[in-house]
């Protein structure tokens, strides 16, 4: 198609014979145009055009913002992954392929809540959305601030659940209360305590072990003493206890078998059990007679004296 020109010094029949050659031999006849198309000019027709030829040589994208980006037949689109981030493979047939590394680095990760599996983060909490206990597994935890969780927490050397403290290797109740063990308590070395108290009134009861000391058993209470039940377990109970002393006492139990004697005691005391001449005038002074006895009980002889 060669180009049409009309100078300035051509007349009217020049142009009209230059446009209407223009017309129906370089446009065209609109008349020709094809059914399928509804454009009235050449404009629209090549708009229309375009379109349908986009639909079957080419597609178009779109992003959350409606914003299109027209994929015509001869153009690229290029997915370009990023080490770390997000892996991208382009293999046949018209396949593009994008997956995860097995470790992410994200350069930020902004969201209001983020759930992995059972776990979700949301602000500065984690929580199992399942209502089960988050398990880290056999890995340590560490951290160089403070854990909390249900009433425990850990600072250093120091560990507080509840009202116990643990601090190096003392124990002790933040509330000043007694701690309470219910269950067994077994003490593998050595036992130091300044004082050892019943519960709600109750006996310590030691079971039928031995209790050893290389010390005193002391007691500071003015009824206080040894209590002996005996063989059979009832009502009745034999108590030694000690006036109150006004100087320091020491009863010695002397290095031998034998009963001991108490002044309630009746016929409690035998021959053999005085030596000779144990007996003399001072122990006698308040005797006003002395009656002597045969074997089978028969008074043989009767001393009188002055007494006392």
């Amino acid at each position: 198609m060669a180009v049409r020109n009309i100078a300035v010094t051509d007349t009217l029949e020049k142009f009209r014979t230059e446009f209407n050659a223009l017309c129906a031999t370089d446009f065209g006849d609109i008349a020709n145009l094809d059914a399928s198309l509804s454009a009235t000019n050449l404009i629209d027709a090549m708009n229309e055009t375009l379109v349908a030829a986009t639909n079957t040589a080419g597609f178009r994208i779109e992003d959350s913002s409606s914003t299109q980006q027209l994929i015509a037949g001869g153009n690229i689109l290029r997915v370009l992954g990023t080490s770390g981030q997000i892996n991208a493979v382009v293999s046949a047939t018209d396949t593009l392929t994008l997956s995860l590394p097995s470790t992410i680095t994200p350069t930020a990760v902004t969201a209001t809540t983020l759930t992995g599996g059972s776990i979700q983060l949301s602000g500065n909490t984690i929580t199992a959305t399942d209502s089960t206990a988050i398990s880290f597994g056999s890995e340590n935890l560490t951290t160089t601030g403070t854990i909390t969780a249900a009433n425990f927490t850990n600072t250093g050397s120091t560990s507080t659940l509840g009202t116990i403290e643990i601090s190096g290797n003392t124990i002790r109740s933040t509330d000043s209360t007694e701690i309470n063990i219910n269950d067994g308590l077994i003490i593998q070395g050595t036992l130091k305590t300044n004082a050892i108290n019943p519960r709600s009134g109750t006996d310590v009861d030691f079971g039928s072990s031995n209790l050893t000391t290389s010390g005193y058993y002391y007691t500071s209470n003015s009824s206080g003493g040894f209590i002996f039940e005996g063989a059979t377990a009832n009502d009745f109970e034999t108590t030694l206890v000690a006036t109150d002393p006004t100087a320091d006492r020491t009863i010695t139990i002397p290095d031998e078998t034998g009963t001991l004697l108490t002044t309630g005691i009746i016929d409690g005391i035998t021959e053999d059990m005085m030596a000779n001449d144990a007996i003399g005038s001072a122990e006698l002074k308040s005797v006003v007679s002395l009656i002597i006895y045969n074997s089978s009980g028969v008074a043989q002889k009767t001393l009188f004296g002055a007494g006392s």
